[in-house]
Parts: structure tokens; C-alpha cells; sequence
């Protein structure tokens, strides 16, 4: 059941308003976002900040709902440009913490848009997939055919049989609203619209349909087909990513691999710049080698960066290339740039064996009680809660150890940390960095949480799938931590969700 919420905004430095929810809080960031942009009629795009009682209510980034409480108070952080604000609201923090955080996507990766690049390409989008699908407006005639039925609809319970020219028009205005987010729509997807549409025009409901809506849905896949056939005419890169000439030998069937968004990426495969072509980005690359190894050179790096984001992309989705060999194509890609105390509540809550290993781990605060070891800790601990091990996340090794690096060479995807021998317990690890197929991709993090985090994004940035034995983990990390397509999750990672809402 819904409460009222009230909520404390600041706008500006001597401008703090009140904001009354009734319904209480909306579900997600995006929600809220859209809610107090359009209460109090603000243009220019911002990001958020709360008060974290942890640290002496000092304001702390907003990226989970879930922090947010009944007279919570909430800073509005205004941003230069849309692109800034793409990079807050849309994306994944482990994303953000990448060099090429610009080229990522919406609630924000690699998967997504560059800042500048990609601004001006019809391609470009903006947000992920809606939690609630708003059908856009039809035209005139349309939309006094529809009023006038939904009326007869109300008064008489008659429904609306709709001519071939009516029907037309409402799956090509629907299927125009749906590439705005997606170009290839799951059922889901094309169902979450159907109901959208019955809902907000009774009178298309359909009588003989098990939800009101089947055939609907139906043809909005039929008429998402073909909107694509018309699209790879015209050349653009999502689709023709996909046509027979651009899929390797072995894969040759027209349904098998197809390239699509896996998890709530925008921008999947942008086009180039304007007046670009993959020519001239390649000269940029090959560019990018030498101005990464100059001092003080970060911005210029950035610069080119966002520029050849597309064709980094689709370097990466066509070539499917392995990871040493991309690392050493774009070096700069691999240079690197808080967990809620309710998960560490649910965590010591456990029992069972894995509630004694949870309190084990756990120990480590009391030892040291530092951002960094909770971020540990709780890292170690999800993976635990979700029957998973820790250690195939976060594995330490000794600076003594001469079978480390073997050891590292054979591990897929995962966080290493050199301890030093007979340090404290408080005392720095020698080294903390990322492995992806044996290959050291980052190296000198500061902590395991950002290693994390980072691991995240690169996760997203080289179209890699979630390691089989942590797909829980991460896919924790991904719908509930960071909100990113998460209306849909598994019976694990929905009873954790259940937990953190009580």
C-alpha cells in the first residue's frame, strides 16, 4: 500500500521547496526525476544528491530509490549538458568510473552514447525501456475516431472494431515510440504497449483476446519486423549488424546471433559521427595510441575517445575480438578514473552455514571500519547470501605467493588483491586490479569495491556475458544496485530486493 511521502528539495543555494507525493515514491530514479523536473517546472537537467546519515548527513550521490526515506531531503545538482546528465541518470555507475564513461548508457556504458559524438545522429537515444509505457499521441482524425469510441465504449460497453487506415496508424505511431528506446523489443516489451494502448483507449480492448490485448501485441511484432527490414535498407548499424554478410561463416542463419541488447543498453550500435567514416576513425585510433602515453593529457584523450566510440563499438560487436588483443587497440579504454548498511542489516541476518561465513567475513570491520573494508566486506558477503563464492569475485593472493600469476593466467573474469605478507589488517593491499581472460585490464585500484564496479563496466563496455557461476551477483549489481532494467528479476535477487524494502 502507498504512503505519503513529503520530501525536502533544494533547488538553489537559498531556494529549498517542499514536495508532497501522495502516492509515495515513485519506482524508480527515472520516476522521480521526470516528478520533481515537472513539479517544479525545471529545464535545465541535474542529478541528484541525499543525505546520508552514515556519513553525518553529508550529501552523497543519489544512483538507488531505496535510499530514500519520509522527509528525506534531496539536492538538486544542475548539470552543464544533456550529455551530463545522460551520464548520471542513465549510467551504470561502474560505468561512470570509466575513462570512456561518456561513450556509455542510459540509467549509462560503453553500450550507449558518447556525450558530443553521438548528439546529432537521428540513431541516438536517449533513455532506456520506460517502467510505465506511455502511448504517444495519434493524429487528429485518429484521435477523434478513438474519443468518440471510447465514449460509446464507457456509455454502452461497445467495442471498437478499428478500419485497416485506423489500425495502420496506431501500430506505425506505437512502433515509432518503440524505436525511441529499443529496435528490438522482447514480448515483454511489445505486451508492456499493448496494455499501455487497451488501458488508455478502452475501446480497442479485444473481446475474444485472454488479456484484452493479445493481437495487438501480435501485430506490433509483425510491424517491428518490418520497420526493421526498412531500416536495414537505409543502413542503420543495429540492424545491419545483423544481415547475413556481417555474421561470421559458421553462423550464417538468419536467426542465429543475433546482436541486441542484453542488459538495458542504449545506443547499442550508434552510427558514426557526421562526416565521419570508419577510415578516418581508424587514423584517430591509431592517434589515440600515441597522445594516451603524454602527461597531463586527459582531456584530449577524452576528446578522441568519444569521437571514435561508434566504431570502438562496433569493433567490438562485429569482431567479437579477444581481450588482449583489444586492450592493446584501445589502451585508454582500460584506465580507471557504496553499499547500503540495509544489505549489511540482511547479511548478518542470514543462517546457516552461509550465515556463518557472512559473519566471518564480517569480522574485517571490527578490525577496521573503513568505507573501503565495508565496501569489501558487502561485496563478499552479496555473493555468499546468493550461494555463490566470494572467491571466484574477489580472490587475494600473498606477495610471496610464486604461483599467483598461474593462478591469475587461468582466471576468466574477476578482482585480484595482492596482500602483503605480515601487514595489518589495516594496512594497504600491495595491489588491486581486474582480470578478464587471464589478462591484467586495470591495475592499482584504490579499493575492491571501485575494482568492482569497474569490472562492472568493462562487463558492459566489451559485450561480455555475466560469468555462469556469479550471475546472481551481478545481476544484483545491475537491477537492483544501480536500477538498470530492473522490473524483471530472478527468485533470488527478488526476495533480496523484497528484504531491502522492508
Amino acid at each position: 500500500m502507498s504512503h505519503l511521502m513529503r520530501l525536502k528539495i533544494i533547488l538553489g543555494e537559498d531556494d529549498a521547496r517542499k514536495l508532497i507525493l501522495p502516492a509515495g515514491i515513485p519506482g524508480s530514479m527515472v520516476e522521480l526525476y521526470q516528478t520533481i523536473k515537472t513539479s517544479f517546472g525545471i529545464e535545465q537537467d541535474f542529478r541528484f544528491q541525499y543525505q546520508d546519515v552514515d556519513f553525518g548527513k553529508e550529501f552523497i550521490n543519489l544512483s538507488v530509490i531505496s535510499e530514500i526515506d519520509d522527509k528525506a531531503t534531496l539536492k538538486v545538482v544542475y548539470l552543464q549538458s544533456s550529455s551530463e546528465d545522460d551520464s548520471m541518470m542513465r549510467q551504470p555507475l561502474a560505468v561512470q568510473s570509466l575513462t570512456d564513461s561518456s561513450s556509455v548508457s542510459s540509467v549509462d556504458t560503453d553500450n550507449t552514447e558518447p556525450a558530443s559524438s553521438l548528439g546529432s545522429s537521428p540513431s541516438t537515444r536517449l533513455h532506456m525501456w520506460p517502467s510505465v509505457f506511455t502511448v504517444p499521441p495519434f493524429n487528429y482524425e485518429s484521435e477523434l475516431q478513438l474519443e468518440t469510441a471510447n465514449a460509446e465504449c464507457s456509455a454502452s460497453g461497445t467495442y471498437l472494431s478499428p478500419p485497416p487506415k485506423l489500425k495502420s496508424h496506431i501500430l506505425e505511431r506505437l512502433s515509432e515510440e518503440i524505436l525511441n528506446f529499443k529496435v528490438y523489443p522482447t514480448d515483454n516489451d511489445l505486451n508492456d504497449v499493448a496494455e499501455a494502448l487497451v488501458k488508455k483507449h478502452p475501446c480497442l480492448r479485444e473481446q475474444g483476446s485472454f488479456n484484452g490485448c493479445y493481437g495487438w501485441k501480435i501485430s506490433l511484432k509483425y510491424k517491428m519486423a518490418n520497420l526493421r527490414s526498412k531500416l536495414r535498407g537505409l543502413g542503420c548499424p543495429e540492424v545491419t549488424i545483423n544481415s547475413l554478410k556481417n555474421k561470421n561463416q559458421d553462423k550464417r542463419l538468419a536467426a542465429s546471433n543475433v546482436k541486441k541488447p542484453r542488459r538495458a543498453e542504449v545506443n547499442y550500435c550508434p552510427q558514426h559521427p557526421k562526416g565521419e567514416t570508419t577510415e578516418s576513425l581508424e587514423k584517430e585510433r591509431v592517434t589515440l595510441l600515441s597522445e594516451i602515453k603524454k602527461r597531463n593529457n586527459e582531456h584530449i584523450v577524452k576528446l578522441k575517445m568519444e569521437k571514435t566510440f561508434s566504431y570502438r563499438r562496433q569493433d567490438i560487436l562485429k569482431g567479437e575480438p579477444l581481450i588482449a588483443d583489444f586492450k592493446s587497440r584501445w589502451p585508454a579504454l582500460f584506465t580507471a578514473r557504496e553499499y547500503s548498511p540495509r544489505l549489511m542489516e540482511i547479511f548478518r541476518g542470514k543462517g546457516g552455514a552461509a550465515g556463518r561465513k557472512i559473519r566471518n567475513v564480517m569480522v574485517e570491520i571490527s578490525k577496521d571500519d573503513t568505507i573501503q573494508t565495508r565496501q569489501t566486506c558487502v561485496v563478499k558477503s552479496l555473493c555468499i547470501y546468493l550461494n555463490e563464492d566470494h572467491e571466484k569475485l574477489v580472490k587475494d593472493y600473498m606477495n610471496t605467493d610464486l604461483e599467483a600469476s598461474a593462478s591469475m593466467e587461468q582466471t576468466v573474469m574477476g578482482v585480484y588483491v595482492i596482500l602483503k605478507e605480515g601487514a595489518e589488517p589495516e594496512g594497504n593491499p600491495e595491489d588491486i586490479g581486474v582480470l578478464i581472460e587471464g589478462v591484467e585490464v586495470l591495475r592499482e585500484l584504490g579499493n575492491i569495491g571501485d575494482a568492482c564496479a569497474l569490472l562492472f563496466g568493462l562487463i558492459y563496455c566489451l559485450n561480455l556475458s555475466y560469468p555462469a557461476d556469479l550471475k546472481c551477483t551481478f545481476e544484483v549489481m545491475q537491477k537492483i544496485l544501480m536500477n538498470l532494467d530492473g522490473q524483471r528479476l530472478s527468485s533470488k535477487a527478488q526476495f533480496l530486493k523484497n528484504k531491502l524494502m522492508e
